[in-house]
């Protein structure tokens, strides 16, 4: 019976039923669906040559080739054309030629095309994952087989086409078993937000190409990940290698500037600097041996305190802060954050960059890596670090599977890993406060997203050139940043490579971050602060006892705040003599909300230091005439009971007067 069934049988695997693959909110973005395939039994062609004319104008493949194949009398079976359209499945019923059949397969499509497709993935003619997460996944999202049993009668001639049914009599193999679905972390919106962005800066800057992540810091979950450019996985055959790179992962690049936050965060962690220190930036240079280190555009920066190094990315402020750690310390933190090592994500294909053992470093080393020289890193890894910071210290674990759905079972819910503290809370929360006057005041200013405060750093790095030091006219801009910055929600980066025209982070990359940034809160449903409750710090003076220089007159009054000028008169101040309100008590409370409210009453305000008001003078209770000026003094350090992350204060420095 045995040598009988393998005379009379040839058995035809067909492509499985994969899985479908969602976002976050359902929304489908690969699904498999019924399509006919043409294949052909060569021992039922009299006539090989006459078939091939008749068939290759349907399925459009060249007549001998198609001759050739059904002239092969060995083969049982043999696929002309697989999951061709309706149109040609149609024309080739209709012409019925001998041998010639239509056989039902799986196909998959992806229904938002180019969406995600770098992430998604892509499977090949036998639905086996060729990319992405189809590739990633494909043990779980595959399924099993479907197969078809010829039978052939004595004279070994085809007689009949065979596909398994339960029960059935003619039953030969088992039937296919559809594959586990796959529920995402992205959220189809913001990926599309992201994307346009991406082609809009290519557009605009003609760069090589560009990325963009959106990742929660606390969960670790991937809600955007884009890249630019890309392709379309329905098609995917057309295009090439670089447009299917999924680039937050796959690339990795000198990060410049925003390096110099890990920097800064590794030096206050390790106790060699403190929050307020002030840092020498020595004029703008810093020569090593032979080589001199020089600032950006040439800048001459003296003594700077931390918040001014990151706000005016001094390279040489970064510099001395990795010098007064040292290498090994340097070294430990960097690796503490994750760098030089894959992140853990849950698809393939990550680059783990580069981040060489101390004991291969020049004298150069240390200086240029606090300033993200010599140290590659992707994208992912980046955003991960700015993440640690976000959310209280924690280095979380990135991943993009949310949810396993196999058929039959009920849902399986992933959790990831727990992450690991690099840093304490301590650390991180004055971190976010430094990283504030980025936005406010510094590089970053295009990052601003109206009514959120937002925390961030822009890089702008010169491409390495192998053997040949640095390119003069090639770049990576980026910025990366989280918001709401005293409860952040989403940390977001985005690097364009190689833009051409203008090519710093602060032009070319932080204004994709903001429009990815205001996408981000609508999605989430994070409510901003109302118009009236927005503060900038454009009413703040310095304090002249700290040593600052005086200002030469008043400002202008063009400059003056209206709530300065005429200021608003809520029915709740109290009233004494004409023109008096009384001094509240903003004992514990973050700078912003201590100098909203003295503004609105009408005082001029003087703050010393930096964070959160430890005292007053005059004291709470004073009847001040308006106009009159009282002096704040900060401190990164709230009292234990005050809700420190309610709002951020102003990090503000004292040393000259702002406009």
């Amino acid at each position: 019976m045995k040598r009988a069934k393998k005379q009379q049988e040839r058995t035809v695997e067909l492509a499985p039923r994969r899985g479908t693959i969602v976002d976050r909110e359902g929304r489908a973005l690969a699904v498999t669906t019924a399509v006919e395939s043409v294949f052909a039994i060569p021992s039922d062609i009299d006539e090989p040559g006459v078939v091939a004319r008749a068939l290759a104008p349907l399925v459009k493949q060249p007549v001998r080739e198609l001759q050739r194949r059904l002239s092969d009398r060995e083969r049982d079976f043999v696929w002309i054309a697989r999951r061709v359209s309706e149109e040609t499945a149609l024309a080739v019923k209709r012409r019925a030629l001998p041998g010639v059949r239509l056989l039902k397969e799986s196909a998959r499509q992806y229904p938002e095309g180019s969406l995600a497709a770098s992430v998604v993935g892509y499977v090949g003619t036998d639905s086996q994952g060729l990319g992405g997460l189809e590739h990633r996944w494909d043990g779980e999202v595959r399924g099993r087989p479907a197969r078809v049993t010829v039978l052939r009668d004595a004279a070994q001639r085809s007689y009949s086409i065979q596909r398994g049914a339960p029960g059935g009599a003619g039953a030969r193999t088992t039937d296919e078993v559809e594959g586990a679905s796959l529920r995402l972390t992205l959220h189809a919106g913001l990926q599309h937000v992201a994307e346009r962005e991406l082609a809009k800066v290519r557009e605009e800057t003609n760069a090589r190409a560009a990325s963009a992540i959106v990742i929660d810091p606390r969960t670790g979950e991937i809600l955007a990940m884009a890249s630019a450019p890309t392709f379309d996985p329905n098609r995917w055959s057309d295009a090439n290698a670089e447009a299917r790179r999924c680039r937050p992962i796959a690339d990795a690049y000198e990060p410049g500037s925003t390096f110099k936050v890990i920097t800064a965060a590794a030096a206050i962690e390790a106790g060699t600097i403190g929050p307020e220190d002030i840092i020498d930036c020595g004029g703008g240079t810093l020569t090593i041996g032979r080589t001199t280190i020089h600032e950006h555009g040439r800048a001459a920066w003296g003594a700077l305190p931390l918040i001014d190094v990151l706000a005016h990315s001094s390279n040489i402020g970064a510099a001395h802060i990795a010098l007064g750690m040292g290498k090994s310390a340097f070294h430990r933190a960097v690796r503490a954050f994750g760098f030089g090592q894959k992140t853990g994500i849950d698809l393939e294909g990550e680059n783990s960059g580069l981040f060489r053992d101390p004991s291969t470093w020049s004298a150069l080393s240390l200086p240029t890596m606090s300033f993200g020289q010599e140290i590659g890193v992707n994208a992912l890894q980046l955003a991960r670090a700015f993440a640690a910071i976000a959310n209280g210290g924690i280095l979380p674990t990135p991943y993009l599977v949310a949810e396993i759905a196999r058929p039959g079972s009920a849902p399986e819910r992933r959790t990831p890993s727990a992450g690991t503290r690099v840093i304490s809370e301590r650390t991180a929360a004055a971190m976010r406060r430094l990283l504030v006057k980025v936005v406010e005041a510094g590089t970053g200013r295009k990052a601003a997203v109206a009514g959120f405060t937002v925390a961030g750093k822009t890089g702008t790095a010169q491409k390495a050139i192998p053997g040949a030091g640095y390119s003069n006219d090639r770049y990576v801009a980026s910025f990366y940043g989280f918001l709401p910055a005293d409860r952040p929600r989403v940390v977001i980066g985005v690097l364009v490579d190689e833009p051409r025209g203008r090519t710093y982070g602060g032009d070319v990359a932080a204004p994709a971050f903001a429009v990815i940034a205001a996408e981000a809160m609508r999605v989430l449903g994070e409510p901003g602060l109302p118009e009236e409750d927005r503060v900038t710090p454009s009413i703040l003076t310095a304090d002249l006892s700290r040593g600052a220089a005086p200002a030469s007159g008043a400002l202008p009054s063009g400059l003056v705040p209206a709530a300065l000028r005429e200021p608003a008169e809520p029915e709740s101040f109290d009233r004494l003599a004409a023109g008096e309100r009384l001094v509240p008590d903003l004992s514990g409370r973050p700078a912003r909300e201590a100098v909203q409210e003295l503004a609105q009453r009408g005082f001029t305000v003087k703050l010393a230091g930096h964070g959160f008001v430890v005292g007053q003078e005059p004291a709470p209770g004073t009847a001040l005439v308006r106009g009159s000026v009282v002096r704040l003094t900060l401190s990164f350090e709230p009292p234990e009971n005050d809700a420190s992350l309610r709002a951020l204060p102003l990090a503000f420095p004292t040393e000259r007067l702002e406009p």
